[in-house]
């Protein structure tokens, strides 16, 4: 049955000398993969380049229930993001991103809401000027909201270590190492209040604790959702920004 839907894409692979399967975020259908055949053929109407993580696309697709693999009928670019492949820094977090929302959504339900917070974090990351490197950070966050693992709010000055397991603020620290020392745990809380990308350069965080964030909050995803996989691409993200 042919459909209509938005797409981000994730991520590619080559399957044979000429095709390449997709994996693509649908806003109608959830995390799809799709093949494509003969695209890498000098005379294929498609070009590769289309299918970089975080390309916002609109796409007809034919799409059977259970099916491992779709069909891409049509497919166009909806958006322009000039700066994702231009600047090392957001492709990097393009990446890992893109890693991350393929673990998160793999065992989830389309959510439209979820979709739709996720393209206009990517075009805000795309047009951004100022400090980002906190983005993903926050990006993380407030993806949490949609999958159903929100931070608790109830951080106070006696609350005041992060246990990644409860997910809330407690007065002391878990002995089985899964709280948060006080400054992340402070630092965690504030990002959580402020709006995306623009506040970026308000929090001035330290840099040790920037460093300590974000592992753990991969720690987070990985003690909320099942079979949530090691970040491949954390390394290269962690050596570009720190």
């Amino acid at each position: 049955m042919l459909h209509s839907t938005q797409g981000i894409v994730l991520h590619g692979f080559k399957y044979s000398d000429t095709s390449l399967i997709v994996r693509i975020l649908t806003r109608q259908m959830g995390l799809q993969a799709y093949l494509i055949p003969g695209i890498r053929k000098s005379k294929s109407r498609l070009k590769a380049n289309i299918f970089q993580p975080f390309h916002l696309v609109e796409m007809v697709v034919y799409h059977k229930e259970r099916s491992g693999l779709q069909r891409i009928k049509e497919i166009r670019l909806t958006q322009n993001l000039p700066y994702l492949s231009a600047d090392i820094r957001k492709t990097s977090l393009a990446i890992f991103l893109s890693e991350v929302l393929l673990n998160a959504f793999k065992h989830q339900e389309p959510q439209a809401d979820a979709f739709d917070f996720i393209a206009n974090s990517i075009v805000e990351l795309d047009a951004a000027e100022k400090n980002i490197s906190l983005f993903h950070i926050r990006f993380l966050i407030q993806l949490s909201r949609f999958l159903g693992f929100s931070p608790g709010e109830n951080y106070s000055a006696t609350n005041q270590y992060f246990n990644l397991r409860e997910g809330i603020y407690q007065a002391t620290r878990d002995i089985g190492g899964y709280s948060l020392e006080k400054d992340p745990s402070y630092y965690l809380y504030q990002i959580s209040l402020k709006k995306p990308t623009k506040d970026d350069e308000i929090i001035n965080i330290p840099q040790s604790v920037k460093k300590t964030l974000l592992p753990r909050l991969i720690d987070y995803y990985r003690l909320h959702l099942e079979g949530f996989r090691e970040i491949k691409s954390y390394p290269i993200l962690d050596a570009v920004f720190h």
